[in-house]
């Protein structure tokens, strides 16, 4: 992690069988990408993993990370679950759902691009 990334954030774009995964987070209502904040001395990486197993309850791997600038973004293969006391609601998406928490137009570049990353 850089210095400068203390008040970073990181979410992460998993696919499965040609599908992604979303949470549904109640207080912005609205879909979104499992993620969060970066702690002081984590990287990136393994931020990712534990913002996803924590709102999600599945594991990931993680691929490849970009950085946006705003935020960094993985793409990453979906593993297992392994809680079902996650934070928030899952759903697995085909296409990007009409009521988003975040910016459309974010999603609309980092969905493919995570895919592509992924499927080749």
């Amino acid at each position: 992690m850089n210095p400068d990334d203390t008040d970073r954030s990181v979410y992460t774009v998993a696919f499965r069988d040609g599908r992604f995964l979303m949470v549904y987070n109640r207080k912005r209502k609205g879909w979104e990408m499992p993620g969060g904040h970066i702690r002081v001395g984590e990287s990136t990486e393994d931020a990712a993993v534990r913002e996803f197993e924590e709102e999600s309850g599945y594991t990931v791997e993680i691929v490849k990370i970009r950085d946006l600038g705003h935020c960094y973004v993985c793409a990453a293969r979906l593993g297992e679950k392994i809680t079902r006391d996650a934070e928030m609601e899952t759903r697995m998406f085909d296409t990007l759902p009409d009521e988003l928490a975040f910016d459309r137009t974010e999603y609309e570049d980092t969905v493919p691009w995570s895919e592509s990353e992924i499927y080749g």
